[in-house]
């Protein structure tokens, strides 16, 4: 049985700063259409800077890589099955070495690419069987480069190489300690702990590494710290952050489970939310948000 994350003491209270936001619907360069995940670069090298934002833009089944202002850099793939084509894409990891790993949602696979969008590879079909997906959704790193999926319809964690060998699934349906309901986002922090957005639960379980639960946070509600399907979560070295997307609002936690913060709201004004449901944390504490019904992506700095 693992062990409750060890997390810092924060003097005084957290504090979050409104800094942004970009995108509006439609499908050119730096339109969304229903962008449903997100993920921001925490290293920079020639090929890409600090800060580069890699959004999910869902329904339109492309990726779009933008600068941490939201200006276009460049976009790729189109609807379809062949490699470097999207079905509803719903997931998307960059690692250290600038690969990008999407969960093409309902082609049942993961893709992976490099920083300008070139196919290195894919794994995955149809299916219950080790490797095989039905609808995942959030895909994860772990610092030691294995990848880590949401396989939603099959109520499981698969985790896997990057190259895409299997390694161990954790969980099964259910709602006790360890079992999901179509669970849509996963996270993994430094202590190879790993957070899951176990959405149709209406909570947040914590594992750990070796698939045992250890924490189990939140219930079906609208009072701070319960949830209504959240459905992507982001850690940092001391924090959760969860997209509570039945709710219109982000809730901070620290890795004991202890509520922090609130943001957001149901609307369309600046720091308010329809049915967001893609969350990322970078390397500056910038938190970025994917504001999925208002079409656009949300900046946030969290100060502590």
């Amino acid at each position: 049985m693992g062990t409750v994350p060890e997390t810092k003491v924060i003097e005084g209270p957290i504090k979050v700063e409104f800094i942004g936001m970009f995108g509006q619907p439609g499908s050119n360069d730096g339109q969304f259409y229903f962008p449903r995940a997100i993920d921001v670069t925490k290293v920079g090298d020639i090929s890409t800077e600090l800060g580069n934002v890699f959004v999910c833009d869902t329904n339109n089944n492309r990726i779009q890589r933008l600068d941490a202002n939201g200006t276009p850099v460049y976009q790729f793939g189109t609807f379809g099955e062949a490699d470097m084509e999207f079905n509803a894409p719903k997931g998307i990891a960059v690692d250290f070495n600038h690969l990008i790993y999407v969960s093409d949602t309902e082609n049942n696979r993961i893709q992976k690419l490099d920083i300008y969008g070139n196919f290195q590879g894919q794994w995955g079909s149809f299916g219950s069987a080790h490797g095989q997906f039905q609808n995942p959704h959030g895909i994860a790193l772990d610092y030691w480069g294995n990848i880590y999926v949401a396989d939603t319809e099959n109520d499981r964690i698969q985790k896997f190489d990057s190259n895409g060998t299997f390694a161990e699934s954790f969980g099964s349906f259910g709602i006790g300690g360890g079992f999901f309901s179509k669970p849509f986002d996963v996270a993994v922090d430094d202590s190879r702990n790993i957070y899951v957005a176990d959405t149709h639960n209406h909570r947040v379980q914590v594992l750990d590494e070796y698939g045992q639960p250890i924490l189990n946070l939140g219930e079906m509600g609208t009072n701070p710290g319960q949830f209504e399907f959240p459905s992507s979560i982001a850690v940092d070295k001391y924090l959760m952050y969860v997209a509570d997307t039945g709710n219109n609002r982000i809730q901070i936690f620290n890795k004991r489970g202890e509520l922090l913060l609130i943001i957001g709201r149901g609307g369309a004004k600046p720091g308010e939310f329809i049915t967001p449901t893609g969350i990322a944390i970078g390397a500056d504490k910038v938190l970025y948000i994917a504001d999925t019904g208002n079409q656009r992506i949300q900046k946030f700095r969290i100060k502590y």
